[in-house]
């Protein structure tokens, strides 16, 4: 009898919905050059290739099935393993996280022909993904929060490990970021409005990409002579912070060498 009331007095928690699996990453716009505002969050952009990670849902936090959509919609859960028990990084029931998936040769560099490799179904070195901002949690669309309230939500319910990592953001500073970014060698920068909600497919001007390597120097060289920058085919995919490998310790080595501050600074 103890027993059966004491079962019945246990709270039922809510049922999930379904999570949105149709949707599509936000996309940034090309620009020439790097720039300071107090308005916008700076991060490095690494190449990797853009995927939306599904988690859930669950009864529990940490107990759901992943699943990685890439930017045009192709589900590539299957050709990452060591992905596959990213949801125990998530304290919540259910999740969308939006990043990079990134590898790193042994040198520490960004592979993206590894990448590919991997995401095609071949053996090499693992995966990792790169979180920089959060979709849904828990059955709610975050599309409308402003994304400085999303990326502080991120930081609080993901829990970094060899798989997964959330990057950091220096607020204001673009033009530091991307010196420290290119002399580094890195892919280039994203510039996102503190206040931006999240609008799938769409390329917003809202967010800014800003090429570091040697295509985004020809394109502010076109831009100064006053032809018209093209947009960049690969420009979605630097969409966030990306140079994972076989666990983060590369890419934190790498971030600690970039002018970015911690998240609890950002105000």
């Amino acid at each position: 009898m103890t027993d059966q009331l004491s079962l019945g007095l246990e709270p039922e928690l809510p049922a999930l919905p379904n999570l949105p699996f149709t949707l599509r990453p936000m996309l940034a716009r090309p620009i020439p050059d790097a720039f300071d505002s107090p308005d916008h969050l700076f991060e490095p952009s690494w190449g990797g290739t853009r995927a939306l990670v599904f988690i859930g849902p669950a009864d529990a936090p940490g107990a759901g099935e992943v699943r990685i959509v890439d930017g045009v919609g192709s589900d590539v859960t299957a050709a990452l393993p060591e992905l596959a028990g990213l949801a125990v990084r998530v304290d919540a029931r259910s999740a969308v996280l939006d990043g990079e998936l990134v590898l790193v040769d042994a040198e520490g560099r960004a592979d993206s022909a590894g990448l590919a490799a991997r995401m095609a179904g071949a053996s090499g070195r693992p995966v990792a993904f790169l979180a920089f901002d959060l979709l849904h949690l828990d059955g709610r669309s975050l599309l409308g929060v402003g994304l400085e309230r999303r990326r502080a939500l991120l930081r609080r319910v993901l829990r970094p490990g060899d798989e997964v990592v959330a990057v950091p953001a220096i607020p204001g500073e673009g033009r530091a970021l991307f010196e420290a970014a290119a002399a580094q060698g890195i892919a280039g920068i994203m510039a996102r409005q503190r206040s931006s909600p999240y609008l799938p497919g769409v390329r917003s001007r809202l967010w800014r990409f800003v090429e570091a390597g040697p295509g985004g120097r020809r394109r502010r060289q076109r831009a100064a002579a006053g032809a018209e920058a093209p947009g960049a085919a690969g420009a979605e995919a630097g969409a966030g912070a990306s140079d994972g490998g076989p666990s983060t310790g590369p890419v934190l080595a790498l971030i600690s060498r970039l002018p970015l501050l911690d998240e609890d600074d950002e105000g």
